[in-house]
């Protein structure tokens, strides 16, 4: 019985350490934070709510935007499109990755949209994708992102949201996307060092390091999660976000499942060795009691 009542006292210990102290002491160390806005809220000026005719978006893409982007580029072709070596991405997945509130306010002010603008203040002119609002009025630009949601794909598997979303410019080399073989990072480490004021890091082990609840909040805002951060806002529906952590989770923790099965088996046969020692030790000492 002495046993039992030091068993409970630990229990209660542990629970108001584990369930009160620590998350009082996260919540300290980490503020909450708001959570993901995917309909891009901040943005709200800039969007366009008007319906588009993609027949005429078609026109429009074809006469503003193909100079820097193609429709679809194969994955082992991969190379810069402009003299400043920064890849245009290919534009057939666009309506499948981005929020249609977040491109519509991306082509009428891509450095708000981006977060950029405070970044790139005094230097406009480094930033490739320029602003055609200039040139196109609202339902225009609502033809161009109708055009992009009806070539779209239906569906997509996560490696391919995260080398369409992601790999322009990181590597995940524990699945072969790097600049030296496998499917090439489409903007050069250097470039993009230069370009955005830090290198872009590899991405394989980024999931372990700081955890979905994190990452999701960082690229649905990098300024919220870290003030200052190189990383554009990239307007990712939430759909594709998550599977752009789902793939990174596959990578950075493959064994996750085999893990998780592993430890459900110890537990079980921790508790059975404990019940046996415990009859056992009662056999044993029965009569010093």
């Amino acid at each position: 019985m002495k046993e039992i009542k030091i068993l409970a006292l630990l229990a209660i210990i542990v629970g108001v350490i584990y369930w009160g102290v620590e998350p009082l002491a996260h919540s300290i160390f980490n503020p909450p934070k708001a959570p993901a806005d995917y309909k891009y809220s901040d943005l709200k000026e800039l969007q366009v709510s008007l319906t588009g005719d993609a027949k005429k978006g078609k026109t429009l893409v074809e006469n503003n935007c193909s100079a820097c982007h193609n429709a679809k580029t194969p994955e082992n072709e991969l190379k810069a499109r402009n003299a400043e070596m920064v890849m245009g991405p290919d534009l057939d997945t666009m309506g499948y990755l981005y929020a249609p509130e977040f491109l519509t306010a991306f082509l009428k002010d891509p450095l708000k949209a981006t977060m950029l603008h405070e970044k790139l203040k005094g230097k406009e002119d480094t930033y490739q994708m320029s602003s055609i609002a200039g040139s196109l009025d609202d339902q225009e630009i609502a033809d161009i992102v109708a055009y992009f949601k009806s070539i779209a794909p239906q569906s997509m598997t996560d490696r391919e949201v995260f080398i369409d979303a992601c790999s322009r410019c990181h590597d995940i080399k524990y699945d072969g996307i790097n600049g030296i073989k496998g499917i090439k990072v489409a903007t050069p480490a250097p470039l993009v060092q230069s370009y955005l004021g830090a290198p872009a890091p590899d991405l394989s082990t980024m999931y372990r390091s700081k955890g979905e609840h994190y990452l999701s909040l960082f690229i649905n805002d990098p300024q919220k999660m870290l003030p200052g951060a190189s990383m554009p806002r990239l307007g990712l529906t939430q759909q594709a976000e998550d599977q752009v952590l789902a793939y990174m989770e596959s990578i950075a923790d493959s064994k996750k499942q085999e893990r998780e099965s592993l430890g459900i088996k110890l537990i079980i046969f921790s508790l059975i060795m404990a019940i046996l020692a415990y009859l056992w030790k009662r056999k044993i000492w029965k009569d010093l009691h």
